[in-house]
């Protein structure tokens, strides 16, 4: 249930100053009024140009978020069952592109927890003490990282890198970490890291330290 902002003028002449403005129409009928107007934006989304049709205004969801005053925009979707889709934002002070890209946004970082969950076995662990907990996100977040720098350097050129071939899938045209982990995999076969000559003590020095140590003033003056 959507209402408006309450104004000073809305105040009695007793009494604390009111909560809630006027009840609004719900997102349905602002989409169908004429009263609010359409405006019409080029922005890119989920990767893609995109042409965005929408309607904004600022409006109280007290059930959601109290008294406080928010950005609502209702977009027109050409396609799919849903002809609207309504998005509220707690930050009124935000553009309806701004809600509208940042939304967007949100979608790589679902991806991210469903890979560390389902691809690297994140839901998984069975870390029980406070500590143990505190490194496995971290830990797991870091070979994700690691794989993906290692996969978009220089391996994705190369046949390790090669889907799986499946008929009922043409459409595919781009990486994912499955394909990411999976030329891991390919590469990780022919490794045995049981090896006692790959123990942590048998690992050869770097040739040089990854970074030097920033020159002091003392330096400098010499």
């Amino acid at each position: 249930m959507l209402t408006a902002a309450p104004i000073d003028a809305e105040r009695k002449a007793t009494g604390r100053r009111r909560k809630r403005g006027k009840l609004l129409p719900k997102p349905e009928k602002i989409y169908d009024s004429k009263r609010y107007p359409w405006h019409s934006a080029e922005l890119t989304l989920y990767g893609r140009a995109t042409t965005v049709d929408y309607k904004a205004l600022q409006a109280q969801w007290y059930r959601g978020a109290g008294d406080r005053v928010g950005r609502v925009v209702i977009v027109h979707c050409e396609q799919g069952a849903i002809s609207m889709r309504a998005f509220f934002c707690t930050d009124a002070e935000r553009s309806a592109l701004d809600v509208l890209t940042t939304y967007a946004g949100r979608w790589s970082i679902e991806v991210l927890f469903r890979d560390l969950k389902q691809q690297l076995g994140f839901a998984d662990s069975s870390a029980r003490k406070q500590a143990a907990v505190e490194r496995v996100a971290p830990f797991v977040a870091f070979a994700y990282t690691l794989l993906v720098l290692w996969f978009a350097d220089t391996i994705w050129t190369t046949p390790l890198a090669a889907p799986p071939i499946r008929p009922w899938y043409t459409h595919k045209r781009h990486a994912c970490f499955a394909d990411v982990l999976r030329a891991a995999q390919r590469v990780l076969v022919r490794i045995d890291v049981l090896d006692p000559a790959r123990g942590y003590a048998n690992l050869r020095p770097l040739a040089r330290p990854l970074r030097q140590p920033a020159a002091t003033a003392l330096d400098r003056a010499a």
